[in-house]
């Protein structure tokens, strides 16, 4: 286990306390960063800021132990209501017939090398005995017991900090690879150059497959969609904070064509860079109330200084560039469940220790199942059929909590947009979502919804407005293992919240863990069986077209290379018992680019062509200046169609639509 080795380190460890502080912030202050001169434990007793160590963000609430290395760059951001922490500095070492061992474990899991955060179950003991350090450490007189008064006592205070760490549930998951912190670094790095998918992973010697898959395992959210969020978020701090040229923006933030620049940023955030620099100016919201803060949490700020408020990983439709970005919101069953894990988190529970256990490092999709109240799960198809004892009923989810539902839910949260449509098939919209004025006015497939469902916007997947989610009182608030683990015990505080992990399940099985959830199993049936039929009856009509090879092409930013969506997102297509068409083949992985000359290889004899139907026109008629794309078999038979980028969200309005617009196309 991951804390028996920290439990091990610590065992073996000569510790001396270099220094202890006391540090009272006023609301909003934000100190220039500190680089740590050694180790360091941040114990908070009041009030809330956001803290970055190096690459990990923390949102701090109340009392919450933090931990940093020598060497650490810290940034403190100070919400509304003040902070307060101690700091303990403190150096550490192990007797010298350990170090092979101690260097071997530390290798392996080094937990004192990296951050982590821990929110303590008894939270006044651990201020108590660090009140009384602090007494000590700034006592006047000569007390030659005073550095082993200290030592003592820290380490009684570490010693009760690993046995309420040791009483809570323990991570299954191990340490996550540090690739993905590299590639997070280097793109903050190199953000303003040319960089390529090719590029990155050559410079951090790994293959751009396995580079994609980790990164939007880890982060939600592939390497490209990420450095975009990045230069798009410098932008917007460029634009408020100077006066520079749009054209000297662009081009600081890696952009040479300003027209592709302004089409990027618009998509962002909803205005050209004029009209948000106009507008912040002005102190005007604009149509992207959620990017109205200063400082990027994403770059390093010129200032120095770290702003929290703008720690959001942004939804963007960048339809230049969407091939990589939208991979953010596609949950599909070849890993593809957001683990936005930046900071190293040890175990969670809320501050009170009422909050129950937290959302850790997603274990196995096995353990994602619905239990009655008595504690009997249904673990089968045919099982998830049977009518569900009466309320309540107890969900365990995929982090091992046991969430009793005393009622049938009624008032939804979804923290992350893509379960929307899980919760409308089931007749149950929801009363808030991440991103939803974006995603219901952009995707396809909730149009419908939009004039209708009153589902208010609470702000980014990662960072949720709090304050608003309290005020609309859910009785259920829906989010994902790995993406909401930070936020996990301020949502906790709100109201029940269950952890999915989806990542190995179709559309139908994810409908029915919902359904179990809310007490709709027959509404998901009923679904799935109308769903079936209209494949089963569309499949006999395609019968001309089974030996003809169909692919889905989503072209990338620079016009000549696409991402072949197949099996992960929409494999219901070539599944015998769905549409059952015929497969194209190579390059089946949806993160594979290939090239124009690779569609060539492919050279389908049916192209559907997913983008944002606002603008696929337009890529069309950039593709026929191409006289590789004229060559191709389904060109030359007339048969590329196009299809909205929302049917890859891989949801039961996706398939739905999906399957019609297959039809319009094709059966005559």
């Amino acid at each position: 286990m991951i804390l028996d080795e920290l439990l091990a380190l610590w065992n073996q460890a000569f510790v001396k306390v270099l220094d202890v502080r006391l540090h009272r912030l006023r609301p909003g202050e934000s100190p220039p960063p500190y680089t740590l001169p050694s180790h360091l434990f941040l114990y908070s007793f009041r009030g809330s800021a956001q803290i970055r160590l190096n690459d990990a963000f923390f949102s701090v609430d109340g009392c919450a132990a933090l931990h940093g290395s020598k060497g650490f760059t810290l940034h403190i951001a100070v919400r509304e209501e003040g902070f307060e922490y101690y700091a303990v500095h403190y150096a550490i070492q192990y007797p010298r017939q350990h170090r092979p061992e101690m260097t071997l474990l530390t290798d392996r899991n080094p937990w004192l090398l990296a951050p982590y955060s821990f929110v303590p179950s008894r939270p006044v003991s651990l201020l108590d005995q660090l009140d009384r350090l602090y007494e000590i450490w700034t006592g006047r007189g000569a007390d030659g017991l005073k550095p082993l008064r200290a030592k003592t006592l820290f380490y009684r205070w570490v010693c009760d900090l690993l046995e309420q760490m040791d009483e809570q549930p323990r991570s299954p998951s191990p340490l996550p690879s540090d690739l993905v912190g590299q590639a997070v670094r280097y793109i903050r790095l190199h953000y303003a150059e040319p960089i390529t998918l090719e590029r990155m992973a050559a410079a951090l010697n790994y293959s751009v497959p396995y580079l994609i898959k980790q990164f939007k395992l880890r982060m939600g959210i592939s390497p490209i969609g990420y450095l975009i969020e990045v230069r798009m978020d410098k932008a917007k701090e460029l634009l408020l904070r100077t006066d520079a040229a749009l054209q000297d923006i662009a081009e600081g933030v890696g952009y040479n064509d300003i027209s592709y620049f302004n089409k990027t940023f618009k998509k962002y955030t909803g205005m050209t860079p004029g009209q948000y620099r106009a507008g912040r100016s002005a102190g005007h919201a604009g149509s992207d109330r959620h990017t109205k803060r200063i400082i990027s949490s994403l770059v390093p700020e010129v200032s120095g200084r770290y702003n929290a408020d703008d720690n959001e990983n942004h939804f963007h439709f960048d339809r230049s560039n969407k091939g990589e970005d939208y991979n953010m919101f596609h949950f599909e069953k070849k890993n593809k469940l957001a683990m936005l894990v930046l900071g190293i988190a040890l175990l969670l529970s809320a501050c009170s220790g009422t909050a129950g256990n937290h959302g850790g490092p997603a274990p196995s999709p096995a353990s994602l199942q619905t239990e009655a109240a008595t504690g009997t799960a249904a673990s089968s198809e045919t099982a998830s059929q049977t009518q569900q004892p009466s309320w309540p009923r107890t969900y365990t989810d995929a982090a091992g909590n046991n969430v009793k539902l005393e009622a049938q839910p009624k008032r939804i949260i979804v923290s992350h947009f893509s379960m929307m449509e899980y919760l409308f098939a089931l007749d149950m919209p929801p009363i808030a979502s991440a991103l939803a004025d974006r995603i219901l006015n952009a995707f396809e497939t909730l149009k419908p919804y939009a004039q209708t469902a009153q589902v208010a916007d609470i702000g980014q997947v990662v960072t949720p407005n709090l304050e608003m989610m309290t005020e609309l009182e859910p009785d259920l608030i829906l989010a994902f293992a790995g993406t909401h683990n930070d936020v996990y015990a301020d949502l906790n505080k709100i109201a029940p919240v269950v952890m999915f992990s989806i990542e190995d399940l179709n559309w139908k099985e994810r409908l029915r863990e919902y359904a179990k959830l809310l007490g709709k199993e027959q509404e998901a049936e009923d679904y799935i069986a109308e769903l079936t039929g209209l494949m089963n009856e569309t499949r006999a009509k395609l019968a001309p077209y089974k030996d003809q090879s169909v692919t889905f092409l989503w072209p990338t930013g620079n016009g000549d290379t696409f991402y072949v969506l197949d099996d992960s997102s929409i494999e219901y297509v070539y599944d015998p018992e769905g549409l059952g068409m015929k497969s194209p083949g190579a390059f089946k992985l949806e993160d594979d680019a290939v090239s124009m000359e690779g569609v060539t290889m492919l050279d389908p004899d049916i192209i559907f062509v997913v983008d944002y139907l606002d603008g696929v026109e337009e890529r069309l008629a950039e593709l026929s200046k191409s006289k590789v794309w004229n060559s191709l078999s389904a060109v030359k038979k007339g048969q590329v169609f196009t299809m909205d980028i929302s049917a890859n969200a891989g949801g039961p309005l996706a398939v739905r639509y999906a399957v019609d617009r297959i039809s319009q196309a094709l059966i005559r």
